[in-house]
């Protein structure tokens, strides 16, 4: 955590080159062009400044701690609004090189990762409609602006809280008979955890100390997840009640194995290896490789055997993993779904996937904790709903593996629509949506 961005934000210290926070809405026309110092507070991001040097400089924790504040939004709102107009009544920053530029690159990322996909792209247009005639020479700059508002961001931040809506939507029904419950239409409290509305179970959970991991160490290191899982089981930690609820028979005993002996591949164990626990995690793999679908697939197998000793388990992840590359770059489902299956797979995978499930109806599909029931399950869903909304739903009431099932549609739905496609309700109840975002975009940093 970044104490001299807390110091900033809360005891309204003086560090942006001598201003304080609410003194920079203040700052003339002239002082914004010349004060160098302060965008990097207003608009601090995870990339190092060259001058100055002694900027803050964004990890996850102090991201997140600043995304949950509603002053901080506020004042990105507001200072957003306080760029736009510098640059309405301003003109030099239309040529072909301007610092100027940089600031709006530096802006861009930081509205995205503190406050939304929406709101950056916004600025972004506004910038564009400002320039004018003289947009043409702004061609160079705009290069570098457009990955700050891909639509990938957007889609990844779809794809991550997507399996935390599906989640939190399936967990009142888990463990519960299709058809002997009243059908999921939102978020509900109790199940078998007791949970409140909009709180969420293991999946996200583990998704969320994977994620981490990934952005920590810069890539994937068995050991650091490992430890991750562990820290959430034993202490509580990236849950959205405080307690760890959910876990499954070969995550307990691997984690075991792990603490006691420091086993970091999942060694088999009686019949239970080819449970649905590592797929149901999957989806920060393919988002942060996602310009690499080879290498997150390599890391969706990889991830999957730290807890479950199962060949199938690994192959189900890495098929979801090639299915969520082909729909974070872009590619519809159809034209996804059939690219993903141009790979080779074994028979028993192929037998679970391969069908096109649109028009069916539930019957002989089964949610339970088998890895390619849940799979097929969730490709059910997705064929057969047409908003996020309708496609998680559809997952959570088929009931049993609720929970599980519903994530793992709704990570593919996620990537499917984006995060922007997604139904306020769902975004604004769900537990921790902030640090859930937050870290989505940690991810999806170029």
């Amino acid at each position: 955590m970044q104490m001299r961005l807390k110091l900033f934000h809360e005891a309204r210290a003086p560090l942006a080159n001598g201003h304080r926070r609410d003194t920079l809405l203040l700052l003339s026309d002239e002082e914004f062009e010349t004060n160098h110092g302060f965008i990097q507070w207003a608009f601090p991001t995870s990339q190092p400044s060259q001058n100055p040097t002694n900027a803050p400089v964004l990890d996850l924790d102090s991201a997140v701690w600043l995304a949950e504040k509603d002053d901080v939004a506020r004042f990105l709102e507001d200072m957003t609004t306080r760029f736009l107009e510098f640059l309405k009544r301003s003109d030099h920053w239309k040529q072909k090189y301007n610092h100027n530029h940089l600031r709006v690159s530096r802006a861009l990322e930081s509205i995205r990762t503190l406050h939304s996909y929406e709101l950056a792209k916004w600025f972004h247009e506004t910038v564009l409609k400002l320039a004018g005639e003289s947009v043409s020479n702004l061609e160079t700059a705009n290069e570098h602006w457009l990955p700050k508002v891909s639509p990938v961001h957007d889609r990844i931040a779809g794809a991550f809280l997507g399996l935390a809506i599906g989640d939190a939507l399936g967990a009142p029904v888990e463990f519960q008979r299709r058809g002997s419950f009243t059908p999921v239409s939102t978020y509900q409290s109790g199940g078998k955890f007791k949970l409140p509305e909009g709180a969420w179970t293991d999946d996200t959970a583990m998704a969320l100390a994977l994620a981490t991991s990934l952005i920590e160490s810069k890539g994937f290191e068995a050991e650091d997840v490992l430890q991750k899982f562990s820290n959430w089981l034993g202490l509580g930690h990236f849950t959205s009640t405080g307690t760890a609820v959910g876990v499954g028979q070969n995550t307990l005993r691997t984690l075991g194995d792990y603490r006691r002996k420091g086993t970091l591949r999942a060694e088999p164990f009686g019949k239970k290896n080819d449970g649905n626990g590592s797929l149901m995690r999957l989806c920060p793999v393919p988002c942060f490789y996602s310009a690499d679908p080879k290498k997150a697939a390599a890391i969706s197998d990889e991830q999957s055997r730290t807890t479950h000793a199962s060949d199938i388990a690994a192959e189900a992840c890495q098929f979801l993993s090639h299915l969520l590359s082909n729909l974070l770059n872009g590619q519809n489902y159809h034209d996804a779904k059939k690219k993903a299956l141009e790979s080779e797979w074994s028979y028993p995978l192929l037998s679970a996937v391969d069908h096109s499930f649109s028009g069916y109806s539930d019957v002989g599909i089964s949610s339970g904790g088998y890895v390619l029931d849940t799979l097929q399950a969730a490709l059910w869903a997705v064929e057969n709903g047409e908003t996020f909304r309708e496609i998680v739903l559809l997952a959570a009431n088929l009931g049993d593996d609720a929970d599980t099932t519903a994530a793992v549609a709704g990570q593919i739905a996620g990537a499917m629509h984006g995060l922007s496609s997604i139904d306020h309700d769902l975004k604004l109840d769900l537990a921790k949506e902030r640090q859930l975002y937050v870290t989505s975009q940690f991810l999806s940093s170029p």
